[in-house]
């Protein structure tokens, strides 16, 4: 017998069994059989795998491999969880919030318990919503070094590249017949390769239809069956969708004159400079409405957005008092870097005209236009000097940015003694 002639406590498991294997097919069950025969109780041996049905699905979902999630340090990681992201997402204090608020759900196993009885949904389930550019992804691989200790186990899927009919094929395998079934699908046999993840997937919104009748299953079961037949479990993976539905519209490109051509345009209006921004509730209020009227709307699909739930995460525009702590962060690790090649390098004296330069192209670009403004007023002129500069004269200070001029059309960048 599977679980020995320990009667008092047989029913019990085979409860648990019958709950946590629910909806797997009869040779996948056959397979649970004869794993747990291959290491049978004993005195050496007291938790065998017959004798804990937990146990023995994770040995069969997984193989050797421990979660990650089971770890004795996974709660003292958690409760130094706000501190840790807001290291490297800034200005992001209302999305922090909710991140660390799932993760300690999840961390518990109380993800889904509420909706299902089986407990084989995903560990968390969260939807990242907000302007470009202000560290929707940099959260992302934040949450993967925290929970699994590198950014690596952060799988980023653009799904603009998912828009045509059939790329769920691409993604989660072709089915026998078709070119491509020896393959695997993108999703499929990644997940199968490292099943303890955080699955990004950018700009859900642009996938085509039959990918997100997929998605139903996974969020749902945590677990979908690939082309090549196989189950592939996302019960210990962390999922995270993205949009700007809510912030951005398309209108048509007026100097287009085909009419055919369109372009973005911030639903909500900010001012020329980018220094007034709507305030974080008509933010969170446009982004819920647009996302609403998508998935029930324009999708159809308003059962997705059930499964969803209330983990919509809003992510605020980067404020003009954000700029200066992204712009110390980023100085801090181009310090670091130009160190490690001999560079000694004070940039203190420019910090702040960096970031009133920065500030300008904040609001509408995020976080990225902080980072394009550097490269351009701070990074391609250092370069210039590093390049001809000798290495024994390594101490460099940074005491001036001169912007272009008409002949030039570059910045310079001014180091003390020149």
């Amino acid at each position: 017998m599977l679980f020995g002639n320990d009667a008092p406590n047989q029913t019990k498991r085979l409860d648990d069994l019958a709950t946590m294997t629910h909806g797997l097919m009869n040779l996948e069950l056959e397979h649970l059989v004869a794993l747990a025969s291959e290491e049978p109780m004993s005195a050496e041996h007291p938790h065998a795998l017959a004798e804990d049905p937990r146990a023995l699905l994770q040995r069969y979902k997984f193989g050797d491999r421990k979660s990650p999630w089971e770890n004795k340090d996974i709660k003292d990681k958690l409760r130094d969880a706000k501190k840790l992201l807001e290291g490297d997402v800034k200005g992001q204090a209302t999305a922090i919030d909710n991140v660390t608020d799932i993760l300690k759900r999840a961390s518990l196993g109380l993800s889904g318990i509420l909706h299902s009885s089986h407990g084989q949904k995903p560990k968390g389930v969260l939807f990242f919503a907000g302007p470009t550019g202000v560290g929707k992804t940099e959260m992302a691989k934040s949450m993967a070094r925290l929970l699994f200790g590198d950014d690596t186990a952060c799988l980023r899927f653009d799904m603009s590249e998912f828009s045509q009919a059939h790329a769920d094929q691409r993604l989660f395998g072709a089915p026998p017949g078709y070119v491509g079934y020896d393959a695997g699908g993108e999703l499929t046999s990644a997940v199968k390769k490292n099943p303890f993840s955080v699955l990004l997937f950018d700009e859900i919104d642009k996938a085509h239809p039959s990918i997100l009748d997929k998605f139903l299953q996974i969020l749902e079961d945590g677990r979908l069956t690939s082309g090549q037949g196989e189950t592939v479990f996302f019960s210990e993976c962390v999922i995270i969708f993205t949009s700007n539905k809510g912030i951005y519209r398309d209108v048509p490109d007026e100097t287009d004159k085909t009419g055919q051509r369109m372009k973005k345009e911030l639903v909500l209006k900010t001012s020329a400079n980018c220094e007034e921004l709507p305030s974080y509730l008509e933010l969170r209020e446009s982004v819920e409405e647009g996302i609403d009227r998508f998935f029930r709307e324009e999708l159809g699909r308003p059962e997705l957005l059930n499964r969803i739930g209330n983990n919509l995460v809003v992510f605020d525009f980067i404020r003009p008092q954000v700029v200066r702590d992204i712009v110390d962060m980023r100085l801090k690790k181009l310090r670091e870097f130009l160190a490690k090649s001999g560079w000694v390098v004070d940039f203190d004296p420019i910090v702040e005209e960096l970031a009133r330069s920065a500030r300008r192209a904040s609001g509408v670009f995020g976080g990225r236009g902080v980072l394009n403004s550097l490269e351009v007023a701070l990074i391609n002129p250092l370069a210039r000097k590093l390049f001809d500069r000798k290495k024994e004269d390594a101490n460099i200070r940074v005491v001036g940015v001169r912007a272009p001029d008409e002949k030039s059309g570059r910045y310079e960048v001014i180091l003390e003694g020149e």
